[in-house]
């Protein structure tokens, strides 16, 4: 009879720890799905160096996310991902469907869920509502998705030309020369994200901004604007991280020397 009850006694014992530990397992699982991460396709660095050339196809970048940016080979184009459907921009500034078969050098992806969502009245500049935006993180070393619904006064966003595939220029000097559209009193989303200072690789740091009308007649890089007395729909996903893919069947991407941003290795 002892040892009946002591078996009883252990089962009981051991039943809420299987319990406690079956918990665990699921919240850590959730904590490090894919869905809160940002999916990155090559870095920043590799196109400031001149590598625009990858081989994942618009079909292929939507198991990646629903929301986000980037461009295409040979900077045919500002992409733009919103709701799930990709965009592209071409060098006339229209707004199209892109095509599944084009394919990206550089994209940043995830699934858009917002963790806050916040309604402000707003009278500034693009400096400034940026500005507005960073107290709003819960920290600054993890990376946000960012979208914001506003209407714009006067809005300049950038475009991208084509170039050939030899083409190597690094990026900062074919931006100086980019198609630029402008527009006022539009409505539309900015699409983009915050990236923390020790990613600045990665990404442009502290924000990267696309932006898309909803009538979806205008769209690209957001450069500059002005708001007055608008009002504004912040919506922040913090993520957890990143998932980077790199180039690796790029030759030139595999031979060449990026520079560190630290002079020594020495902790």
């Amino acid at each position: 009879m002892k040892k009946i009850f002591l078996k009883l006694a252990l089962l009981v014992a051991v039943v809420p720890l299987v319990s406690c530990t079956a918990k665990q397992i699921k919240t850590a699982n959730k904590k490090s799905a894919p869905n809160d991460r940002i999916w990155h396709y090559s870095t920043i660095d590799a196109m400031r160096r001149g590598i625009y050339e990858g081989t994942h196809t618009v079909k292929e970048l939507k198991d990646h996310g629903d929301f986000g940016l980037g461009t295409f080979n040979h900077l045919n184009g500002e992409l733009i991902a919103l709701d799930g459907i990709i965009y592209r921009i071409p060098p006339s500034g229209k707004v199209e469907v892109a095509s599944e078969d084009l394919k990206s050098p550089f994209t940043s992806l995830t699934f858009f869920k917002a963790d806050l969502v916040k309604t402000i009245n707003f009278t500034g500049t693009f400096e400034e509502l940026q500005e507005k935006i960073l107290p709003m993180f819960s920290t600054q070393n993890l990376p946000y998705a960012i979208k914001i619904e506003a209407k714009w006064s006067d809005i300049t966003v950038g475009g991208a030309e084509p170039i050939s595939p030899s083409d190597t220029t690094e990026l900062a000097t074919l931006m100086k020369a980019r198609p630029q559209y402008k527009s006022e009193n539009i409505k539309g989303t900015m699409v983009g994200y915050f990236t923390p200072s020790l990613l600045s690789n990665i990404d442009l740091s502290p924000f990267h901004f696309h932006f898309i009308s909803d009538d979806r007649t205008f769209a690209g890089h957001l450069m500059s604007g002005q708001l007055k007395n608008a009002e504004i729909k912040i919506y922040l996903n913090e993520k957890s991280g990143y998932d980077v893919e790199l180039l690796r069947d790029n030759a030139r991407f595999r031979q060449l020397k990026f520079e560190s941003k630290s002079d020594s290795s020495a902790y």
